[in-house]
C-alpha cells in the first residue's frame, strides 16, 4: 500500500513539474502575437502526452498509483480553484456590487457625461427623442483630469436646423422624426443637472480594485454623489489544469463562471465592467445601444414622413421607416414608389441592398409586379441617380411570373438613349435570363455585344460599362473592337473604359489582342488634356504592368 502511495506521490510531482515548466514556458513576442492559438494548442498537446502517457505507463508496470496521479491531480487542481474562488468572493466588500439607483434621478432634465471618450449611439439621442432630457452635455476629461471642451446637444425645430444638423440627425429621421434636429454648441461650463463621472482603474495591472462610477447632482455648481459603482477583477484559477487563449477584460466573467483561458482567469469583483453611459442609462432606464423610438403615430402620417425623408439629406433613411410601415401591414403604392426609388444605390451589401431585400420578400405577388413596374420606370429617368451607381438586383425574381418585365428591359437596353450607366446596367440585369457561365450565357453575351457593335449614340461608353459590369467573362472579339473605339470615350470615363473593356490579362503572357488594346490605349492616354489626369493614367495602365 505504501509502495502505492510513493508511486502516486511520485506521479503528483511530475505532473505538477511538467505543468509548471509549461505554463512558464517563454516565447518571443512576435510568436506571441501571430502564433497564440497554435503555441496554447501545442502546450495542451504535449500535456495531455504527458498525462495519458503516466497513465498507460502505470497501466503496463502494474503502479496503480501512477494511474490514479492523474486524477487526482484534476481532482485537487479542481479543489485549490473552488478554494480561491470562494477566498475572492470572501474577501470581496459586498458594498462593492451594489448598483441601485435612486428613482428621482430620472426626473433631472440635463445630463452630462464626463469621460475619456464617447461609446457613440445611441443613448444621447434617445434621451433628447423620447423627452427623458432636455440637454445632454458631454465633457471630455484626460488621465489627469483636466476638462477638455463641453458639448451641449439639444432638440430643435427642423426649420431652425441647418443641412449639415439634419445630415448629422439622421438617426431621428430613421425613427421617422421628421420635424426635429439635434443642434451642438459648446458651452464654458458644465451645467447644473445630473453629472455622470468615471475614474477608471488603470490598465496595468490588469487586476485589482476599482474602476469607480458616480452619478452627481449638481447645484450652483457645487456636486454631491448619489450613486457608486465600482468594478475590479482578480486572478483565480481555471476550473481544469489546461491552457487557453489568457482572458481579455471584456470576456472576464462572475466569480464562479468558468473560462476556456488557463490556467488561470480574471473574475469581476464588485459588478461586470461599466462605462459612463451605462450608468446614464441605467439612471434614465433606456438601452444605450437601442435608437430612439419610433412616434406613435398612423400608418398614412409614417408614409407620409418617409416620402419627405426620402426627398431629404438623410434619404436612406426612409428605408428603414418603410420597413417599419411593412411591419405594421402597411404597404401602399406611395410606400412602394418609396421603396424603388432607392434601386439605384443597391450595390452589393448596401443597405439600400439589404433593405430593398428585405422589402421585396415580404411583398405578395401583386405587390411585387407593382414594385418591378415602378423600378423599370425609374431606371428610364434620365436625372435618377448618378454615373457612378453601380446597381445590383437585390432580389432573385421569376421572369415567367412577371411576363413583359425582361422583355421591357430590354428595350430599354437596346433603344434609350440619354441614360446613366446604373439605368442600362439594371435594364441588362433584369433582361438577364441565362446561369453565370453556361452556354446559353455566352450566347447571350455574344448577343447583347452585338448591340454594343451596331450602337453609334452618345450612350455607347454607358452602355459598355454596363454591359461589361453584368457579362464579366472577357474574350479578344471584344478587346479588338473596343481598342478601335478608344477615341469615343471622354477622357475622364477613360479608366473605366480600359478596365472594361479588358486591359488585364489573366495569363503572364498578354494575348495579341490584349497587347494591341494596351498599344492603343497608351496613344489615346497620350492625348489626355488635363496633365495630372493624364500622369495617372500613364502610370495606372504601364504597358507591361501585370493584371
Amino acid at each position: 500500500m505504501s509502495r502505492h502511495i510513493v508511486t502516486l506521490i511520485i506521479g503528483l510531482v511530475i505532473l505538477a513539474a511538467v505543468f509548471g515548466a509549461l505554463g512558464t514556458s517563454s516565447f518571443p513576442v512576435m510568436a506571441l502575437a501571430f502564433l497564440m492559438h497554435i503555441i496554447v494548442g501545442g502546450l495542451n498537446v504535449v500535456w495531455m502526452i504527458v498525462v495519458l502517457g503516466m497513465m498507460m505507463y502505470g497501466a503496463l508496470r502494474k503502479h496503480p498509483g501512477l494511474i490514479a496521479a492523474p486524477p487526482v491531480f484534476f481532482a485537487i487542481w479542481f479543489g485549490a480553484s473552488v478554494w480561491s474562488r470562494y477566498h475572492v468572493e470572501a474577501t470581496t466588500d459586498p458594498a462593492l456590487a451594489v448598483r441601485t439607483i435612486p428613482a428621482e434621478l430620472m426626473s433631472i432634465r440635463t445630463v452630462t457625461l464626463v469621460t475619456h471618450g464617447v461609446r457613440g449611439c445611441c443613448g444621447q439621442i434617445t434621451l433628447l427623442a423620447d423627452g427623458l432630457v432636455d440637454r445632454y452635455v458631454h465633457a471630455t476629461d484626460d488621465e489627469k483630469g483636466h476638462i477638455g471642451p463641453i458639448r451641449m446637444t439639444e432638440l430643435a425645430a427642423a426649420k431652425d436646423c441647418t443641412g449639415d444638423e439634419l445630415r448629422n440627425s439622421e438617426l431621428l429621421q430613421r425613427a421617422g422624426r421628421i420635424g426635429e434636429c439635434l443642434k451642438t454648441a459648446t458651452i464654458d461650463a458644465i451645467p447644473d443637472g445630473l453629472v455622470v463621472r468615471m475614474k477608471p482603474r488603470p490598465y496595468y495591472p490588469m487586476v485589482d480594485c476599482c474602476t469607480v462610477g458616480t452619478l452627481n447632482v449638481r447645484q450652483n455648481g457645487e456636486e454631491r454623489i448619489a450613486v457608486t459603482w465600482h468594478s475590479g477583477r482578480r486572478i483565480v484559477l481555471s476550473y481544469a489544469p489546461l491552457f487557453g487563449m489568457p482572458d481579455t477584460p471584456d470576456r472576464t466573467g462572475s466569480v464562479w463562471e468558468g473560462s476556456s483561458g488557463g490556467p488561470s482567469q480574471m473574475v469581476w469583483i464588485g459588478g461586470p465592467t461599466f462605462t459612463g453611459e451605462d450608468l446614464a442609462a441605467a439612471a434614465y432606464g433606456i438601452d444605450w445601444a437601442a435608437p430612439p423610438k419610433v412616434p406613435d403615430v398612423g400608418i398614412a402620417e409614417l408614409t407620409r414622413r418617409a416620402i419627405e425623408i426620402s426627398k431629404g439629406p438623410t434619404r436612406t433613411a426612409a428605408l428603414d421607416v418603410a420597413l417599419l410601415i411593412q411591419a405594421k401591414g402597411g404597404v401602399s403604392d406611395d410606400l412602394l414608389a418609396v421603396m424603388a426609388s432607392f434601386i439605384e444605390l443597391s450595390s452589393s451589401s448596401s443597405s439600400a441592398y439589404q433593405s430593398i431585400q428585405k422589402f421585396w420578400f415580404k411583398l405578395d405577388p401583386g405587390q411585387q409586379r407593382k414594385f418591378l413596374d415602378l423600378i423599370v420606370a425609374r431606371m428610364q429617368d434620365p436625372a435618377a441617380g448618378f454615373d457612378y451607381n453601380s446597381t445590383m438586383l437585390p432580389f432573385h425574381w421569376d421572369a415567367e411570373k412577371f411576363p413583359g418585365i425582361a422583355d421591357q428591359a430590354l428595350r430599354v437596353f437596346e433603344e434609350r438613349g440619354g441614360l446613366k450607366t446604373w439605368e442600362y446596367e439594371l435594364a441588362l440585369r433584369l433582361a438577364n435570363e441565362t446561369a453565370y457561365q453556361s452556354d446559353q450565357y455566352v450566347d447571350e453575351q455574344r448577343k447583347r455585344f452585338r448591340v454594343i457593335r451596331d450602337d453609334s449614340s452618345e450612350a455607347f461608353v454607358s452602355r459598355v460599362l454596363a454591359f461589361k459590369r453584368v457579362y464579366l467573362n472577357r474574350n479578344d472579339e471584344e478587346r479588338e473592337f473596343l481598342a478601335q473605339q478608344l477615341d469615343r470615350v471622354p477622357d475622364a470615363r477613360l479608366e473605366q473604359f480600359l478596365h472594361a473593356a479588358g486591359w488585364s490579362s489573366p495569363h503572364p503572357a498578354l494575348t495579341p489582342m490584349t497587347r494591341v488594346l494596351r498599344e492603343r490605349a497608351a496613344t489615346r492616354i497620350a492625348d489626355v488634356k488635363d496633365d495630372k489626369l493624364r500622369r495617372e493614367l500613364q502610370d495606372k495602365f504601364r504597358f507591361n504592368r501585370a493584371g
